[in-house]
């Protein structure tokens, strides 16, 4: 394996050629069609001398789940893809955390690091970046801190075959690690690790300790059995094959209108839109994508353009058996769309709950808005508004304002530009917080005059009295009315949990949280549900467990200025003074007009004015200006 530049040649696009390999039969990532065979160490002699060198490395393997079966489907556009992320991504990320690229394997890529953390570290930022880059690809990456013995320009041993092996075995998403990994990091509060007990690794005859690491919320919480006897459904992005561009959003529109209708009844359990979209364009069965969900349907669709006529066509799968359910297809003039997912949420309702009359699953539909510019504007400001980039958040607002000019009677645009005015001021980017607390407070109410069944505006509402004008008792009872109104609504029951633990409801708040994350545990904006999580657990007294969440909501994102805070706050309550200094000057330098004063005036924390006193105490003991 001969070390290589990190500026590899292009390479051309590779014929696939031939039917997809199922995934349970992925080999380990080769550039050809045959697998590598791996040396044993004990055969390494050259004119009967050892000419090997030993070296204690991590070694490191990434590849592209599925990718046979995504070549296959779409041979040029699955190239180009994965060549971006890994020119793009993992290879400047692989730099960064002081990696040595040893072999580009076609779909993959074999990387050692002198530091097994960083190896980890590296594996779970690139993990974060894919899921954020949206371009359907999952990547699964292995881990083995080990001896290895240097040939010239080449790696072999037993250490390098067991790490080939084991990537075998992770989920897309994943990293995975074996025992001398995880006694690195063991303690470390920045990563968090389950137990997969012991692994066979094939052709070589043993079994070795593994344990997984995953960058989303898959495994973070204990499943405590709620809502299981209710059916969980996943709408996953309705592919655009006509591959025009115009079209991404009229895709992406179809699977938001059919989320959020189907979220609005009580019997079921809804996977939020952001979670799918981290499975957008994946040939992935059902039945993988449904464990990873943890959904019993998937409703998944494809949109042509043919002239002025859209093609849907849609199915429900049940991923326990992997069975098609049921199947639709329509030809449509565009104007007709809602009328289309209308009937696919009635063809949905009608197999998932048969005893359901008519009348009661019509009652479910939401309202929905008129112009499809409206949606096209609204989709481009939920891609940008999440990233809290200064510029992409700016162009968020613009964004929101064109879909709220496009159709004045669609209410989720009012609901988010509330939102975005409750983060500027979050941020500290809101030049007059007292205004812009004003106009979120506007939005939201003239948001649930349009829907009074609108769970986002509910919350939003609810939100914005508690953290920016500190009522309470007025945001329990529109936060309460948002989780009735949409019960699988995660941004309900997360805007729902800093309000609870504001009034000290610590219990209910925690539980909030969980469920939030529950719901979107491929979020696109994970890091703010790890931040509240943080937040209510430091508001309970849970410090180390606070300083976990919070720290893994900063990895997800530094700009966040919301876990900063609060994380300093957190670490000064543990003795970590040290910590906390580091924490306030990288706020500082993200918000050079913080101070301990500005918070005051600005935010409403808590309904106790002491915890407010002890808060912005620790904060200027962190080393915030007064």
């Amino acid at each position: 394996m001969t070390e290589k530049s990190i500026s590899p040649e292009p390479e051309a696009p590779v014929k696939s050629g031939g039917a997809a390999q199922p995934e349970s039969e992925t080999k380990t990532p080769t550039l050809g069609a045959e697998e590598p065979e791996l040396t044993p160490a004990s055969t390494l002699r050259s004119n009967g001398e050892k000419a090997a060198k030993q070296l204690e490395v991590c070694v490191g393997f990434v590849d592209v789940v599925g990718f046979s079966a995504l070549m296959h489907s779409d041979e040029e556009g699955t190239f180009y893809r994965w060549t971006d992320l890994r020119d793009e991504v993992v290879l400047p990320l692989m730099q960064q955390h002081g990696g040595t690229l040893v072999k580009l394997t076609g779909d993959g890529i074999l990387t050692t690091f002198g530091d097994p953390v960083a190896a980890v570290r590296w594996g779970r930022d690139l993990q974060i970046r894919a899921r954020q880059r949206r371009q359907g690809l999952s990547l699964r990456i292995s881990l083995n801190y080990c001896k290895v013995l240097r040939d010239r320009d080449d790696l072999l041993g037993d250490g390098v075959n067991i790490a080939a092996r084991l990537q075998e075995f992770a989920s897309a998403g994943g990293i995975i690690l074996t025992q001398a990994v995880q006694d690195t990091i063991s303690g470390n509060s920045e990563f968090e690790t389950r137990t997969l007990g012991r692994l066979p690794m094939r052709k070589l005859g043993v079994t070795v300790p593994a344990y997984e690491l995953v960058p989303d919320a898959r495994y973070a919480l204990e499943d405590t059995g709620q809502c299981m006897n209710l059916p969980s459904v996943a709408v996953m992005p309705f592919a655009n094959s006509g591959g025009d561009q115009a079209d991404e959003y009229l895709a992406a529109g179809i699977s938001e209108g059919i989320v959020s209708q189907l979220s609005r009844h009580r019997d079921l359990i809804v996977i939020s839109r952001s979670s799918t979209l981290a499975f957008g364009r994946q040939a992935i069965e059902p039945m993988s994508i449904g464990k990873a969900l943890g959904a019993r349907y998937l409703i998944s669709g494809t949109l042509w353009r043919l002239g002025k006529n859209i093609r849907i066509s849609a199915q429900l799968v049940d991923t326990e058996i992997g069975r098609n359910l049921t199947s639709l297809q329509r030809d449509f003039e565009q104007s007709n769309l809602f009328a289309i997912q209308d009937e696919i949420v009635e063809s949905s309702l009608v197999h998932l709950l048969p005893s359901l009359l008519a009348e009661e699953r019509r009652r479910t539909l939401r309202k929905k808005p008129t112009s499809f510019n409206a949606y096209d504007s609204y989709l481009k400001a939920l891609d940008l508004i999440g990233d809290l980039e200064r510029n992409a958040f700016e162009q968020a607002r613009n964004h929101l304002e064109d879909a709220i000019s496009a159709d004045p009677s669609f209410s989720s645009p009012l609901a988010w530009l509330a939102r975005w005015y409750s983060l500027n001021v979050g941020q500290g980017w809101s030049r007059d917080p007292q205004a812009d607390a004003g106009k979120a407070n506007t939005l939201a109410k003239k948001a649930i005059g349009l829907d009074a069944q609108d769970a986002l505006a509910l919350a939003t509402y609810g939100h914005v009295q508690s953290y920016l004008f500190g009522d309470f008792e007025t945001a329990i009872a529109y936060l309460d009315r948002a989780r009735e109104a949409n019960p699988s609504s995660s941004i309900a029951w997360l805007l729902s949990s800093v309000t609870l633990s504001s009034v000290g409801r610590r219990d209910e708040a925690i539980a909030a949280a969980e469920r939030a994350l529950r719901l979107s545990p491929f979020d696109q904006r994970l890091f703010v549900y790890y931040t509240f999580l943080g937040t209510v657990h430091y508001d309970a007294g849970n410090y180390p467990t606070a300083i976990k969440w919070l720290s893994r909501g900063l990895a997800e994102n530094q700009r966040y200025t919301s876990g900063l805070r609060t994380l300093a706050v957190a670490q000064v309550a543990a003795g970590q003074l040290q910590n906390a200094q580091k924490s306030v000057a990288r706020l500082l330098e993200l918000e050079p007009g913080f101070s301990v004063s500005n918070y005051r005036r600005t935010h409403r924390h808590y309904s106790d004015p002491r915890l407010v006193d002890l808060f912005c105490t620790r904060l200027g003991q962190a080393g915030v200006p007064e």
